[in-house]
C-alpha cells in the first residue's frame, strides 16, 4: 500500500515537471517569436533609412574642391626703372585704376615736355605751309606759275609739313605712353596678396611687383561625370560649406559647364561662384558643394 502511494506521487511528480517544461517551451516561442519580429522591423527601418539616404544622395551632386578667386593678376613693369614710391602693402584694398608704384619719371616727363614743344612747332609750320599752299595754288589758277614750280615751292612744302606734324604726333603719344608706364596702377578693384619690390630698388618686365586678387567673388572647380553631366544647368544654385568656416553656409551659383570632359580624367569640370564681399573666405581654403539634380 506504501508503495503504490510512493508511485502516485512520483507521478504526479513527473506530471507536473512536464507540464512546467512545456509552458516555459511555449513562453521561449513566443519570446522568440517577438525577438525575431523586432529584429524584422529593425532592419527594414536600416533598409528604408540607407534606400533613403541613397536616393538622398543620388539627387544631389557633391564635390570638394579648393577656393580661387575670380581674378588674379601679377603686376609687372612694361619698363625697367627705379622705384621711386609704393603706395601699397599687402592686405590694402585697391580700387580700379589706382596707382600702387610709381617708378622714377624724370627723364620721361622731359620727353614729354621736348615731344609737346614739337607738336606746336610742327603745328605752326603747318599753318605757315597751307597759307603759302592757298597763295601758290592762287598763282597756278592764273597761270602767274607753271605746275612745275606749283608743286616744288607750294604743293611740297605743304604735304611735308602735314607728314611733319603726324609724325610729332605720334612721337607725343609714344613719349606720353612711356610716361604712364613709369606708373603702375590697379587693372581691376581688389586686394594686394603679395608685394616683391620696394623703395630704391630696380624694376623689370620680368619680375612681378605685386599680386592682385578679386575677393569680392571666389570661385569653386569640381568634376562632374557623364551620368551627371546632364543633370544640372548654369544658373543653378549650390549649397556650399567651408570647414574653415563651420558656422556657416554659403550660398553659390553654377556659373560654368564643361562642353566637353576633360582628356585625362574624363570627367567635365563645372565652376560654383560665391558671392564674397565681406572677404571671409580666402582662397586656397577647402569647400564642400552640393548641387540638387535638375527636374
Amino acid at each position: 500500500m506504501e508503495v503504490e502511494e510512493v508511485k502516485k506521487s512520483q507521478l504526479i511528480s513527473a506530471l507536473v515537471l512536464m507540464f512546467i517544461l512545456l509552458l516555459s517551451g511555449c513562453n521561449n516561442a513566443q519570446n522568440m517569436q517577438t525577438t525575431t519580429a523586432e529584429k524584422d522591423d529593425t532592419a527594414n527601418q536600416s533598409s528604408l533609412e540607407q534606400q533613403n539616404k541613397q536616393r538622398n544622395q543620388q539627387n544631389e551632386i557633391i564635390f570638394t574642391g579648393k577656393i580661387e578667386a575670380v581674378q588674379t593678376a601679377d603686376l609687372v613693369s612694361k619698363v625697367p626703372g627705379k622705384v621711386e614710391k609704393v603706395y601699397v602693402d599687402i592686405g590694402s584694398q585697391v580700387k580700379q585704376d589706382t596707382t600702387l608704384v610709381n617708378l622714377s619719371a624724370n627723364n620721361m616727363k622731359a620727353a614729354v615736355k621736348v615731344a609737346l614743344a614739337a607738336v606746336e612747332q610742327a603745328e605752326v609750320t603747318l599753318e605757315l605751309a597751307e597759307q603759302e599752299y592757298q597763295r601758290g595754288k592762287e598763282l597756278f589758277t592764273n597761270e602767274a606759275i607753271s605746275e612745275a614750280s606749283f608743286q616744288n615751292s607750294y604743293e611740297g612744302p605743304y604735304k611735308k609739313a602735314q607728314v611733319g606734324l603726324k609724325s610729332a604726333r605720334a612721337a607725343l603719344e609714344k613719349a606720353q605712353i612711356d610716361y604712364d608706364d613709369m606708373f603702375i596702377t590697379a587693372p581691376f578693384s581688389g586686394v594686394i596678396t603679395a608685394k616683391n619690390i620696394n623703395v630704391g630698388e630696380m624694376a623689370s618686365p620680368e619680375k612681378p611687383l605685386l599680386t592682385l586678387v578679386n575677393l569680392n567673388k571666389v570661385v569653386i572647380k569640381g568634376t562632374v561625370d557623364e551620368y551627371q553631366i546632364n543633370k544640372i544647368k548654369v544658373g543653378q544654385s549650390a549649397e556650399v560649406r567651408i570647414p574653415a568656416l563651420p558656422e556657416q553656409t554659403f550660398n553659390g551659383k553654377l556659373t560654368n559647364i564643361a562642353v566637353a570632359a576633360d582628356q585625362q580624367s574624363k570627367a567635365y569640370p563645372i565652376k560654383v561662384q560665391i558671392d564674397n564681399q565681406d572677404y571671409l573666405i580666402k582662397p586656397g581654403m577647402f569647400a564642400e558643394v552640393k548641387i540638387k539634380e535638375a527636374n
